[in-house]
Parts: C-alpha cells; sequence; structure tokens
C-alpha cells in the first residue's frame, strides 16, 4: 500500500484543499472549497460560542456573545453561497473580537498563562489565514472557471 499516494488523495487535494497555491493561481472550484471549510468551521464555532452564551455565567446570558456569534453564524452562510466581499470583512474580523474579548474578559489569575497564550497563537494564526479568505472573496468574480471533469 502506498500511503503517501492515499494521503494526498484523500486529505491533500490541490482541488479541494488548496491552502498553500496562491490566491492568483486558484480557480474558482479551489476557491469554493477553501471558503466553504472557512464558513463551517467559523459557523460551527461561533454557534456554539451563541448556545453557550445564552446560558451564560451566573450574571445571567451574555447578550453581547449572543448577538454577535449569531451574526457571524449568518455572515459565514452569506460569504458560502454569495461569496460576498463585504460578508468576508467581517468574518475577517471575528480573530480580532476574540481576541479583544481575550484580553478584557479572559485574562484572569484561574487560567494557566499556557492556555492563553495558546489560545493567543491560534487566534493570531486565524487572523493571518483572513487576509487570505478576504483575497480570494476579493478575486473570486475574475477565478478562472473550471468544469469538474477538467480536474
Amino acid at each position: 500500500m502506498d500511503w503517501e499516494k492515499l494521503f494526498l488523495k484523500y486529505i491533500w487535494n490541490e482541488q479541494t484543499t488548496p491552502y498553500f497555491v496562491p490566491v492568483d493561481k486558484l480557480n474558482q472550484r479551489q476557491g469554493n472549497s477553501e471558503i466553504l471549510i472557512y464558513c463551517i468551521f467559523l459557523g460551527v464555532f461561533f454557534a456554539g460560542v451563541s448556545l453557550i452564551s445564552m446560558r451564560g455565567g451566573p450574571e445571567g446570558p451574555t447578550l453581547g456573545a449572543v448577538y454577535y456569534g449569531f451574526s457571524v453564524v449568518c455572515a459565514a452562510v452569506i460569504f458560502a453561497i454569495m461569496k460576498s466581499y463585504l460578508a468576508a470583512l467581517y468574518l475577517s474580523a471575528t480573530p480580532i473580537a476574540a481576541l479583544g474579548y481575550l484580553y478584557f474578559y479572559g485574562l484572569s489569575a484561574e487560567r494557566a498563562v499556557f492556555d492563553t497564550l495558546l489560545v493567543t497563537v491560534i487566534l493570531l494564526l486565524l487572523l493571518r489565514y483572513s487576509f487570505r479568505i478576504v483575497n480570494i472573496a476579493r478575486t473570486y468574480p475574475d477565478l478562472p472557471v473550471v468544469e469538474p471533469d477538467e480536474s
């Protein structure tokens, strides 16, 4: 069995997982795949944030987080369907909002420093990746269209 070919065939396919393909070399099929995965990731994560925030803590629901999480889910659906540049810009602000929340509410003595650093690094990586997504959304109408059997 050739594990490398299986890995490349099912896990790392340039058409369905084009994360290292430069944006100017993408086609619309690759752009669709990348946008869909990004929207699913943010949509599921912020749907969970919204639902957990509805329960809230001892003070009750955190309405700001509930509304923001719901708005991110809506923007993710709009971006996945319409490939809207404005929705991509809104979604690209989610790591900044999460970093702000972490700074104002997440730094406490009960949380380990390593945990805070790990979450911060993940959010910074997501922020860096959001620049790529915004660039894909900006250039999406100009990306070449590829037929399914052409790949």
